[in-house]
């Protein structure tokens, strides 16, 4: 069931594929893109949920509650695995910070792109990061970070950046 403001609840019909090993007995199954993995909702309803918007699904309320919890362990174990893959260069809150502000541009994809991280084998996670060196400034300086809203420029306030 989808709930949405026009048209009050709707059933949508999904199709699944059940495979079935004849060696070992056991079944998997293979959800649409649009369905979470382990869940069984669609991202879309999820999203919703995690946005606060008054428009979501007819989920429980204990059901929306765990999406928030299981959330937050999902975006704790992205951001300690992007740490540890660039060898804790940043610390956890400028990797949550920059993360988070990528996830802004990605309009409705952010749920799916932040899963993909989750599920994702440690190895493979230079498909989602494009890690650059470390820039050097005016006597072996570091640069000062980005921030979220301001940018480099920022910190300066007129004066010409190293």
């Amino acid at each position: 069931m989808r709930y949405t403001a026009e048209d009050g609840p709707t059933a949508e019909t999904i199709t699944v594929a059940v495979g079935h090993c004849l060696e070992d007995g056991l079944y998997s199954t293979i959800f649409p893109d649009d369905i979470v993995k382990d869940k069984q909702y669609c991202i879309s309803d999820i999203r919703s949920v995690l946005e606060n918007k008054a428009d979501f699904s007819l989920a429980s309320p204990r059901t929306r509650a765990y999406w928030k919890s299981w959330y937050r362990g999902v975006w704790d174990t992205v951001i300690k695995n992007i740490q540890l893959y660039i060898c804790g260069i940043l610390s956890k809150n400028d990797i949550s910070v920059a993360l988070y502000t990528f996830l802004k541009d990605c309009g409705d994809d952010w749920l799916r792109y932040v899963l993909d991280m989750f599920s994702t084998d440690f190895n493979n996670l230079c498909m989602f990061l494009n890690i650059t060196g470390a820039t050097i400034g005016f006597r072996s300086e570091n640069l000062p970070r980005l921030h979220v809203d301001e940018g480099v420029e920022a910190l300066y306030k007129g004066r010409k950046p190293p």
